[in-house]
């Protein structure tokens, strides 16, 4: 991308930065270090004083920071980095620079005031974050490819989900698939693949339990793509399910597509959440909705805003969320059903394209 796409960004922080009444910021977070110049490598720091950007890094990453780094000068050097910004002077003295809080730990604030003790420091939490929840058009030409990945790769599998067939089975060769298509380096997360009891727990890790008869089974997965992350969940059904299984199915269906229709921007988070949760609720099953409806996507897979009880964010076109409604019934077995979905002014388009029509198997 172009130093110009970066620069835009530096100067939109620079902005936010000026109105909370700080002249600059250090950024350690390396997923914010990514969003403000490029660099993907996992040694780096990036000063933003009043005058200048400065990314700073180490030996290891000479040819991929003059590769990757825009809108910033690069300086490499063996030294802590704090002790490169104290001998080429890059902060003068009484200027106020932000930290977040978030990102910093006790020790290394300690750090940073010893060693930089003519700066004042401001703990400035979010700023980033904030500017990182409406995606340009190139974030979501991304996002779209990794969803047409995690479709694709869904689509590969699919004939393998049968009974007698292990979860982890399942979670590794999808993990090879977005691999396959997707960022050569990981996948969005770890598979979640749950059958029978494990699909009531929420995040179950894929172990080497069979898939039985008369089980649900939810599978909860996604392909990064250039660093952009999708996160799709489907449930099917082996043979021998009951007609509860199939109640509680269509129930959560019927909550998502309620809460999708009811996404706008200018709507509030905590409205949309209540959209689904209210009728999870009506039908009987509000106590197996123990968390969110969902949360938004970038370079992080869980990033604000979130759909939730206790939401302040209104929703803006250009975000990103997921839409993940779901009842866990420890005897029964769970189900979730998500899409990703892009918000905009007068609705969202829904990117993924694999069914959600209820689906047995055997």
């Amino acid at each position: 991308m172009s130093t110009e796409y970066f620069t835009r960004r530096q100067e939109k922080l620079r902005t936010a930065l000026g109105k909370q009444q700080v002249d600059g910021m250090l950024i350690t977070n390396l997923i914010h270090i990514r969003y403000l110049c490029g660099f993907t490598g996992s040694s780096g720091s990036l000063l933003m004083s009043p005058d200048s950007c400065e990314f700073i890094t180490d030996g290891r990453y000479v040819v991929q920071s003059k590769n990757e780094v825009r809108g910033a000068n690069i300086t490499i050097d063996s030294i802590p980095h704090l002790q490169v910004i104290k001998n080429k002077n890059f902060l003068s003295k009484d200027v106020t620079i932000a930290f977040d809080g978030k990102n910093v730990s006790h020790q290394m604030f300690s750090e940073i005031s010893d060693t930089l003790s003519n700066v004042k420091w401001k703990n400035i939490v979010g700023c980033i974050e904030r500017l990182a929840m409406e995606k340009d058009a190139k974030e979501i030409e991304a996002i779209k490819t990794a969803v047409e990945i995690t479709d694709k790769a869904f689509a590969e599998v699919f004939p393998m989900i049968k009974i007698g067939v292990e979860e982890q089975e399942i979670g590794n060769q999808l993990s090879f698939l977005y691999r396959k298509y997707g960022d050569s380096d990981a996948d969005a997360f770890s598979p979640i693949v749950g059958s029978g009891p494990h699909s009531a727990m929420p995040h179950q890790r894929p172990t080497d339990k069979k898939i039985g008869p008369g089980e649900l089974v939810v599978i909860d997965s996604g392909a990064k793509y250039a660093g952009y992350h999708a996160d799709m969940t489907r449930t099917v059904a082996t043979k021998g399910y009951s007609e509860k299984q199939k109640e509680i199915y269509h129930i959560v269906l019927e909550a998502q597509l309620k809460s999708i229709q009811g996404i706008k921007a200018g709507v509030s988070c905590k409205e949309v959440d209540t959209l689904a949760r209210g009728h999870i609720s009506d039908a009987g099953y509000g106590k197996y909705f123990d968390h969110g409806l969902g949360h938004s996507l970038g370079l992080e897979i869980h990033e604000d805003p979130r759909f939730s009880k206790v939401s302040t964010d209104y929703l803006k076109s250009n975000y990103v969320m997921t839409v993940e409604p779901g009842i866990y019934i420890e005897d029964i077995g769970g189900v979730r059903i998500e899409d990703d979905i892009v918000v905009t002014e007068d609705g969202c388009i829904v990117l993924n394209k694999t069914s959600k029509d209820f689906t047995v198997i055997s």
